[in-house]
């Protein structure tokens, strides 16, 4: 029996759009392969299947947008499928036909009923909005008075809150002027290139992260022996294979919970700060589409080789474009790590609504002298930014120097390993 299979709920994602197909018609599958791979403004999913039969036609093709609803498959489903189907409608009517007397009343209540129209909030001033576009407005301080409402009865909708955010983007209300287009070709030859939907939404994250939030970045460097040293101890010890990395993140997590303020958030709305009992480390992670920011929920209550699995995990999911809506949320703190390319310090943007982020440089050897001695040492450059506005300089350099000390405590390397 043939099938026509329906795009699933995506969630929050919008403007989707299919940026791999997976299966040929005539190929067989179960009801969890993949059959498509849809790309939003923040992550990459898949489809399945849903059922499991024959594809019959793929309904879309790479390059469409796609929504909840849309049909995407055309499948021949097997007949052990069928006849599941077929139990669980044998179930469901029985369910019904116990509850039908009871549905009945309901239903005779129902029509005695006068039929309204969905409700929406209104305000003296007489504006229509539903309660998620009035979150919405408050979380970007828009004054719905001044948004063209587009929906039925002057109903104000999310893309009209969209649209206006667009419009003082590129008014100069914004406090932005705008770039003029400049025609680059009257000077030599170029290149076009389309920005991807995840550089799209980079571009404007860190535009409005630089704009909004006031950063102070503070840079210190430290040794790393004693870390590298028990590093190569506990691998060998327990046969794995570990990055520094894993360490610096551990070391992170005792440092949050031991100034719980550069774990929190700051609501301009309410003026209040959100201090929070969970740790979600988020991982910059740098990929062919652009920067991803992956984070590790609850990575406090991991070890550092559950941690150092955790990245692995995520930053193979990002490469791939296989990463999760759910797994880009929820974040807290985040590093980001240029030691595997270099450079010796820089000023990392805020990932809001974090308050900090921490970028970690390449280390290096140095001299310095120990005892009147020369000794060589092994340096990793810090650079530590955070928001002004409820941080203060004083706290920022404590964080770093504690963050220093902790690098070099061996014994709660070797405890949380």
């Amino acid at each position: 029996m043939k099938q026509v299979i329906k795009i699933p709920s995506l969630g929050d994602a919008e403007n989707t759009e299919v940026i791999e197909i997976c299966v040929n018609p005539g190929d067989s599958v179960g009801s969890d392969d993949s059959i498509v791979v849809l790309e939003s403004e923040k992550a990459a999913m898949d489809v399945p299947a849903s059922k499991n039969g024959v594809v019959q036609k793929v309904l879309v093709k790479i390059g469409d947008e796609v929504k909840e609803g849309d049909d995407f498959l055309e499948i021949e489903i097997t007949e052990e499928e069928i006849q599941e189907e077929d139990s669980n409608k044998e179930i469901k009517n029985d369910t019904q036909e116990d509850d039908h007397a009871e549905e009945e009343i309901i239903e005779e209540k129902k029509v005695e009923e006068t039929i309204e129209e969905p409700k929406y909030e209104s305000s003296a001033s007489g504006i229509y909005a539903g309660p998620a576009v009035r979150k919405l407005a408050r979380e970007f301080g828009i004054d719905l008075n001044k948004v063209i409402a587009s929906g039925p009865r002057n109903r104000i909708l999310k893309e009209d809150l969209h649209k206006f955010v667009k419009s003082k983007l590129e008014g100069s209300s914004a406090g932005i002027p705008k770039m003029p287009s400049i025609d680059f070709s009257e000077f030599g030859n170029v290149e076009e290139i389309d920005l991807t939907k995840f550089q799209k939404t980079s571009a404007l994250n860190l535009q409005q992260s630089w704009i909004t939030i006031p950063h102070v970045t503070q840079h210190d460097e430290t040794s790393i022996d004693e870390l590298l040293t028990v590093r190569k101890s506990l691998m060998k010890k327990h046969s794995v294979k570990v990055s520094p990395l894993a360490f610096f993140a551990k070391g992170i997590c005792k440092l949050l919970e031991e100034f719980p303020l550069f774990n929190a958030s700051i609501d301009m709305n309410t003026m209040k700060i959100i201090k929070k009992d969970y740790i979600n480390l988020g991982i910059a992670v740098d990929t062919p589409q652009g920067l991803i920011v992956p984070n590790i929920k609850s990575a406090n209550k991991m070890s550092i080789r559950e941690i150092s699995d955790e990245i692995a995990r995520l930053a193979d999911l990002s490469k791939s474009r296989k990463i999760r809506v759910d797994d880009l949320k929820g974040s807290t703190f985040t590093i980001s790590s240029l030691g595997s390319f270099g450079g010796k310090f820089f000023t990392p943007i805020i990932n809001p609504p974090e308050v900090a982020i921490l970028g970690i440089s390449k280390s290096y050897d140095s001299v310095l002298l120990k005892d009147k001695k020369p000794v060589s040492i092994t340096n990793i450059p810090i650079s530590l930014s955070y928001d002004h506005r409820i941080i203060n300089g004083v706290e920022g350099v404590k964080f770093t120097t504690r963050f220093c000390e902790i690098l070099s405590d061996v014994s709660y390397f070797e405890e949380n390993f």
